[in-house]
């Protein structure tokens, strides 16, 4: 395959996968930096990326009649547990799914139907345009769905989840998927099982989202998770199926976790917290601030896992309001500064 084959495939990918493939590169090359991969692990990786881009498998094409899975691994937002199965050689028995999404925001009704799925994408296409890549969001997830739909009975589920909407959110979705299946469901809840393996640790930080778990204590907090394992029962998994009918039903676009349950606000609900924040950056300067130091500050004090993007789609609508001016181009936070009026 020559030079201009290559260019023609990466010239069709979709932002997201090429954003994914670039976050694996780069994080290996961080461990290799680090002494903790070999260069032969690392070209066998990248062998790898080379094969799924140049050679792609059949989207189509149920992944469990190819591999002999003994357990499948749910994860929501970005993907961060294969680097942690590769490590401990598990690869080739575990399989990951990954909603790479972010559940705290946006419609969620009807989400496994069509129709929610077309309003979801609609809001997200309309107000955060930057964050996602939505023809390939549209296609990805319904196929997300379709592969969580296919695990054979006989293969265990694990759930990742942290405390957080996004994961909590997630894990009631995928269990409502779930409902009519009989396969083993374990929920592997990693702030509580860091503050029991790392005690001394979670007395100064706990944190609230999976994928923010360095490499080690993912590891540590898997062996755990099958040393001690207590499968979901009937009523657990009735109780979730309930509660997913009842928070779906609410049109809100943004919910929060707090007291350990899911809490529906408002979309304005940290706008008074974005104009605090924006006037001690501000302070007596005549000038105009970057947006994204402004959304950084605010994302860094709120200890929730709503993404940045969500954020910086509100600056947006306290400038329509005419709290803020603006200056340079909405495209993009790092592209516009703001002052108040």
């Amino acid at each position: 395959m020559d030079i201009l084959d290559i260019k023609k495939i990466v010239k069709d990918l979709p932002e997201q996968e090429v954003k994914l493939y670039l976050q694996f590169i780069l994080f290996n090359i961080g461990l290799l930096e680090d002494k903790e991969n070999s260069w032969v692990e690392i070209t066998n990786d990248l062998k790898e990326i080379y094969n799924e881009i140049l050679n792609p498998k059949d989207k189509n094409q149920n992944t469990f009649n190819k591999g002999n899975y003994q357990k499948v691994h749910i994860q929501f937002g970005y993907p961060y547990l294969r680097e942690t199965l590769k490590e401990l050689n598990l690869l080739e028995e575990d399989f990951i799914i990954t909603f790479d999404d972010n559940f705290a925001i946006a419609p969620i009704g009807s989400l496994d139907t069509e129709k929610g799925q077309t309003d979801r994408f609609n809001w997200l296409k309309n107000n955060l345009p930057d964050e996602y890549e939505i023809e390939d969001y549209r296609e990805s997830f319904p196929r997300v769905i379709s592969q969580l739909l296919s695990i054979p009975e006989n293969v265990s589920i694990y759930l990742w989840i942290s405390e957080n909407a996004n994961e909590q959110t997630g894990l009631l979705f995928t269990m409502y998927l779930l409902r009519e299946r009989k396969n083993n469901i374990f929920i592997i809840d990693t702030a509580t099982l860091y503050r029991e393996l790392f005690e001394k640790k979670a007395k100064k930080y706990v944190p609230f989202f999976s994928g923010h778990l360095i490499l080690k204590d993912l590891q540590t907090i898997y062996k755990n998770s099958q040393e001690n394992q207590k499968n979901t029962s009937d009523k657990e998994r009735k109780h979730f199926e309930t509660k997913w009918l009842d928070l779906s039903k609410n049109p809100s676009t943004l919910r929060i976790w707090e007291n350990g349950e899911i809490k529906i606000v408002s979309e304005d609900y940290y706008d008074y917290f974005i104009i605090e924040k924006a006037k001690k950056l501000i302070g007596k300067k005549k000038g105009f601030i970057m947006c994204a130091r402004v959304v950084g500050e605010v994302y860094g004090h709120i200890f929730q896992y709503i993404g940045d993007g969500f954020l910086e789609y509100r600056v947006r609508k306290l400038i329509e309001k005419g709290i803020f001016d603006y200056e340079g181009s909405l495209e993009a936070m790092r592209c516009y500064g703001i002052k108040f009026r």
